[in-house]
Parts: C-alpha cells; sequence; structure tokens
C-alpha cells in the first residue's frame, strides 16, 4: 500500500469518526413538565417532585431524584426552579427542581407539553405594563373576594434581592396578610426562605436555608407554621420554619424506618390541630418497563400510599394504598380539617380525586372533570375553600387554548368553570387559598413568572 493510499485511508477514517461525535452529541437541557402526566417522574421544583410522586430537577440542573415540582404550559414550579404543573408524576417520584436552576418550569397551554426551563426569572417586569413589581394592584387581605371573579397579575419586586430566581412553595398568612415560599439566589447559590406582600410582589428574605440543594412544591402550612420537602447531600428533609422565628428554622430527614421500601414523600397537608402531616408516599421496588419477544412494553407503575409524618421527627408511617393508579396530580393535594385530598390519575386515564378520612383512613373516589367538561386538561392547583367546602384550581379550555379557574364539587361531581384568567400562558402547582382569595404562580406569553391573584 502506497503512503498516499495509506494517508487518504486514513483521512476518511477520521472524517467519519468525527461525522459519528456530533451525531451523539446529546444538549443538555433541564427537565419540563408536561401538562398531560407523562410518566412517573416528573421534574418538580425543589428537591423532591410535586404534583405527583417527585422526580427532581434541581434549581437549575436537572436531577433524578424525587424533589422539585412540575410546572406546565398552562402549568409550572420553583426549586428552586418555580414551576408546577398539571401533570401527574406516574407514581412514585415527584417532580423537583435543583435550587441553582434559573428556569421555572411550565407548560403551554396551546401545545400541553412543558416547555419548562424556557421561562424562567422570577423577577418583576416593566411597572408600566401592570404586570411588574412595585405596582399596587393587589390586595393584602383574605377573603376580600364577594363574589365577583376577577384575576389580576402582580410581578415579583427582587428589588431588594436582584439575583433571586425560581420563587415558589407559596402559602398564604392571613393573620399578616404574607405570602411566604423560598426563591433561590442565583449568585451565593444559596435557598432563602421569604415573604412575598401580595399587594405589591414585595419579596423579602427570611433566612437563608443552609445546605439545600433541591426544593419541591410540596409545601404545607397552617397557623404560622410552614413545612416542605427539600434537599440537600442527597438526602431528602423535612423543612420546619416558624414564620414568627425563621432564623430557628430545622431540617430533619425523612425516617422511613417502618417501611423502608417507601420513598418520594408529596402531597404534603398539616393539620395544626392534631399536629401531624398528611401526605403520600411511593414504592417504587415494582415499577418498572418490562417487554417480552413480540410484546409491546408494559409499565408497571408504582405503589402510592397515603402517609403520616410527625413533624417534630419526621417519621414517615404507612397507611392505605391507593390503588387503581398511574400517579399523583400536580398540586392536587387540599385538607378540610377532617378530609385529606388528592388528585389522581387514573389507570388508563382521566382524573379522579381521592378523599381521604383521616380518622380511619377510608377513602372513596370521585371523578375530578365529568363529561360536561370534557374540553377541560390538566387540572391543578386545588385548594379547598373552608366556607363553601368546595375545592378550587384551573384547568386548560383545549378548545379555547385558555386557562380557566375552576370549582370542583366533590359530592355531586360537579365542575363549574368560573373564569378566564386574563393573560396567562403558563401556569405552575404553585398555589394557595385564604377566604374567597387565591393566589398562584403563572406566566404570560413572556414566560415570566408573576403572581396571579384570582378573587371569586
Amino acid at each position: 500500500m502506497s503512503r498516499l493510499t495509506f494517508l487518504l485511508i486514513f483521512i476518511l477514517l477520521m472524517a467519519s469518526l468525527t461525522g459519528c461525535i456530533e451525531e451523539t452529541t446529546d444538549e443538555v437541557t433541564d427537565p419540563v413538565d408536561e401538562t398531560d402526566p407523562p410518566s412517573s417522574d416528573e421534574t418538580v421544583n425543589g428537591s423532591s417532585g410535586s404534583g405527583g410522586t417527585i422526580p427532581e430537577t434541581g434549581n437549575g440542573g436537572n436531577s433524578d431524584d424525587n424533589s422539585g415540582s412540575p410546572v406546565n404550559e398552562s402549568s409550572g414550579g420553583s426549586g428552586s426552579s418555580d414551576g408546577g404543573s398539571s401533570s401527574d408524576n406516574g407514581g412514585s417520584e415527584s417532580n423537583t427542581n435543583e435550587t441553582d436552576s434559573d428556569d421555572n418550569d411550565e407548560t403551554d397551554p396551546e401545545s400541553g407539553t412543558g416547555e419548562g426551563n424556557d421561562p424562567g426569572d422570577n423577577g418583576g417586569t416593566d411597572p408600566e405594563s401592570g404586570t411588574g413589581g412595585g405596582t399596587s394592584t393587589g390586595t393584602t387581605e383574605c377573603g376580600s373576594g364577594d363574589g365577583t371573579y376577577s384575576s389580576t397579575m402582580i410581578g415579583f419586586d427582587i428589588t431588594a434581592n436582584p439575583d433571586f430566581t425560581n420563587i415558589g412553595g407559596i402559602e398564604i398568612d392571613c393573620s399578616s396578610n404574607l405570602l411566604y415560599g423560598y426563591a433561590w439566589d442565583s449568585v451565593t447559590e444559596i435557598e432563602h426562605f421569604i415573604s412575598i406582600d401580595p399587594s405589591n410582589g414585595m419579596v423579602t428574605s427570611l433566612v437563608e436555608l443552609a445546605g439545600i440543594e433541591y426544593v419541591t412544591d410540596n409545601t404545607a402550612f397552617s397557623d404560622g407554621e410552614y413545612y416542605a420537602n427539600m434537599r440537600g447531600d442527597a438526602t431528602d428533609y423535612l423543612v420546619h420554619v416558624t414564620v414568627s422565628t425563621p432564623s430557628l428554622y430545622t431540617k430533619t430527614a425523612f425516617d422511613f424506618t417502618a417501611n423502608p421500601e417507601l420513598d418520594n414523600v408529596g402531597g404534603l397537608e398539616y393539620n395544626h390541630a392534631d399536629g401531624i402531616i398528611y401526605a403520600y408516599a411511593s414504592d417504587d421496588s415494582n415499577s418498572g418497563s418490562q417487554s417480552g419477544q413480540g410484546q409491546q412494553n408494559t409499565i408497571t407503575y408504582p405503589d402510592i400510599y397515603v402517609v403520616s409524618i410527625n413533624p417534630s421527627d419526621a417519621v414517615v408511617t404507612q397507611h392505605t394504598q391507593i390503588e387503581d393508579i398511574e400517579g399523583v396530580g400536580a398540586g392536587g393535594s387540599a385538607f378540610d380539617g377532617s378530609h385529606f385530598y388528592l388528585s389522581v390519575r387514573n389507570s388508563g386515564g382521566g382524573y379522579s380525586m381521592t378523599k381521604i378520612n383521616v380518622q380511619d383512613y377510608s377513602m372513596t373516589m370521585s371523578t375530578v372533570l365529568t363529561s360536561t367538561n370534557e374540553d377541560l386538561a390538566n387540572p391543578s392547583g386545588f385548594e379547598i375553600n373552608l366556607v363553601d367546602g368546595l375545592i378550587y384550581g384551573y384547568a386548560k379550555d383545549s378548545q379555547t387554548n385558555e386557562e380557566v379557574f375552576l370549582s370542583y364539587d366533590i359530592a355531586t361531581e360537579s365542575v363549574v368553570q368560573i373564569g378566564v384568567i386574563d393573560g396567562v400562558q403558563y401556569v405552575t402547582s404553585f398555589s394557595t387559598n385564604g377566604g374567597n382569595d387565591l393566589y398562584a404562580i403563572m406566566a404570560g406569553a413572556d414566560r415570566v413568572n408573576t403572581l396571579v391573584h384570582i378573587t371569586y
């Protein structure tokens, strides 16, 4: 073989190898949660997932852990990635966003799929536009609604902390007329516990949460006590903040000693009267995808159990299994003092609301969206109004491509579409309700997360 021939062959081989390398290179992007529940793993903001069981995608990064909260376009999370979504975590993983992420996962109602990493900054937009931080367009009163529906978008004002991103985990405190939640400092890479003034979107840091790398949309609040599922150093923690003394916060690793097969705690609801947290957890030991020769893949979803958690030591106690479901919906939990509610995705499709009696953990199921509302999809943001006993939330109208506010009567399985949430194109599973006032994190076409105040 001549030297010229060898040289030509060598050049051709190198060109071939170079082409292979280019073709197999994948870009790394943050996970996005689809509004129509995809698989069991959904990305949520935070260290453990939301809306379902808990895969994580932390603030600023992707993660396979459970922690965080999903976001849907016309659904979103924080984690510090803000966003939640109406999608389910088909099983045991709750969505999570890493705290170092700048994006808020959201999904587009028009596409039905999550585009979660784009939108992102929870910074205020132009005050003159009516959506920017600092504009006094909201109200600080709980229960200010008079039966007349309205929705207002209020930009987050991060003037005091311009490096804050991924605001999430919001809970309303009617005694102080403030919202509490968390935010990620993208420069110092530290998670903060924050307050938000709903009248103008002003965000204030109350304490740094040392050692937290991921957050979820799994939070609970009552009588000044804030709880969240967060992660640091590969450990899932129950983080507890007393809002009157935030510097004394604690983080306690979830204790699964009695049921070591469980993981991925989600759907936190706090019963202050009994000093107990209700939630769900999953057993992933039998989940996965299987296929045989000439057969289609068969997916086995994780088993989901209702659990209770002792707030003082984070000991998890297993109770009833929720059978024949594929996952728990993002933003799909509520508590009325005697019953714990979870929105679940049924085996074979569709959503149901599980009503669990917290005295004996017996449960009943009812459909979330009835045939008369077949145009509505991806319900999320469920919050119960203790005055009228109805559950409120939002969903996408697949015909008009609009996000709508709705009420749900469990007893009659009646869904009422109350009104269109003006200007909203993306939503998260972050919501909270006080009286006839519901607050949620949503975004318009610019994908900038804002605080949406709904009165009804």
